[in-house]
């Protein structure tokens, strides 16, 4: 089971239009538009290991606020939200190119044992599937990134990782309940 990241040092975004090549018709509405989503910050895990000899490994679930930036955009750009309904803005990705690392690790004075603190891998969490306001079908809708974590020796604490995280795709409106 992962660690949800819920606990965050700062996060930052950017979102703009994403440019049309030179041959490429322009989107239909604004609707259409495809844009480019950056977002950036650090998450505080503070995981500790539980073993003197050996890596404790777990997966970390990072979901870093989306709403703002899409919201921003919303509202820059004139998009218009669906009459009626409760819905929130999401973003169904063409690409995406997530990072994450070692932002800041401890360890306690233990005379000479080894300890290590690593970042393994990074992906984005399964997309999903869904409709969006106006019944269509969505997909690859954005819900954040897993990324495997170690921490070595049971003196040694993982305390912050960081992330980048890069999007384009079109914003869409999700109904909530």
């Amino acid at each position: 089971m992962a660690i949800r990241l819920t606990n965050f040092a700062g996060q930052n975004w950017t979102i703009t239009p994403q440019a049309l090549a030179v041959n490429e018709a322009k989107p239909a509405n604004i609707s259409a538009q495809k844009f480019i989503v950056t977002l950036t910050g650090v998450g505080i895990i503070d995981l500790q290991g539980n073993n003197p000899n050996d890596w404790r490994r777990e997966t970390v679930s990072i979901f870093p606020d989306v709403d703002t930036p899409l919201n921003f955009a919303i509202n820059q750009h004139g998009i218009p939200r669906p009459v009626g309904l409760h819905t929130r803005p999401a973003i169904s990705l063409d690409q995406w190119a997530p990072f994450s690392a070692v932002s800041s690790g401890f360890e306690r004075e233990s005379g000479g044992v080894d300890v290590g603190f690593a970042v393994d891998v990074w992906r984005p969490s399964t997309f999903f599937q869904t409709s969006d306001a106006g019944g269509q079908a969505v997909n690859n809708i954005f819900d954040g990134i897993d990324v495997d974590v170690a921490v070595r020796n049971n003196n040694a604490t993982l305390h912050r990782i960081s992330y980048h995280i890069t999007l384009i795709g079109r914003i869409v409106f999700l109904v909530t309940i």
